[in-house]
């Protein structure tokens, strides 16, 4: 969903996985609320927008992407669309260009796609702190919870490297 989010124009939007005891979570939020030692990692471990949204997304909801019951049947384009309706501070903040960010987002999902992996930057049994991470952690939990390393994504930008996405030009 959020490379379909990067595709939409939001490519200033990262994601911070992390293992919470019963559950797998995701964060999805604006790069500039990200650490500038990893780039995975919002301090805190947590992200509330000004206007109360809360883009957090758990394992034990399923196919209840961020809760949203009417969403279950939804492809990432269609969650990325619902997401900019439902989540519009976080996904206004996230507009501009992050071409290094979007590119070891893709390829994250390609590593991921390869066997039943989830990346996290803090866990109850991963003792190093999360800015402390040379590199993601990656559980391969096919096989007994092995842990692998992925690069650390790029870091931030800073604000005004982000241009803004293209836009048409009315026709005449």
């Amino acid at each position: 969903m959020v490379g379909e989010l990067h595709r939409l124009g939001h490519q200033r939007l990262r994601i911070m996985p992390h293992e919470y005891p019963l559950a797998w979570r995701c964060v999805v939020a604006p790069a500039d609320r990200f650490s500038d030692r990893n780039g995975a990692f919002v301090p805190g471990g947590a992200y509330t927008a000004q206007g109360g949204e809360r883009p957090w997304y758990s394992s034990a909801s399923g196919n209840a992407y961020f809760g949203w019951e009417d969403a279950r049947n939804d492809d990432a384009r269609g969650l990325a669309e619902r997401f900019v309706a439902r989540f519009p501070l976080t996904a206004a903040a996230g507009v501009g260009r992050d071409w290094a960010y979007a590119g070891w987002l893709a390829e994250l999902v390609g590593f991921l796609s390869a066997g039943d992996r989830l990346p996290f930057v803090f866990s109850e049994d991963l003792e190093t702190d999360p800015l402390m991470l040379r590199a993601l952690p990656i559980r391969e939990l096919g096989s007994g919870g092995v842990v692998l390393d992925f690069p650390l994504p790029p870091p931030v930008p800073p604000a005004e490297d982000a241009a803004a996405p293209f836009q048409e030009r009315p026709s005449r």
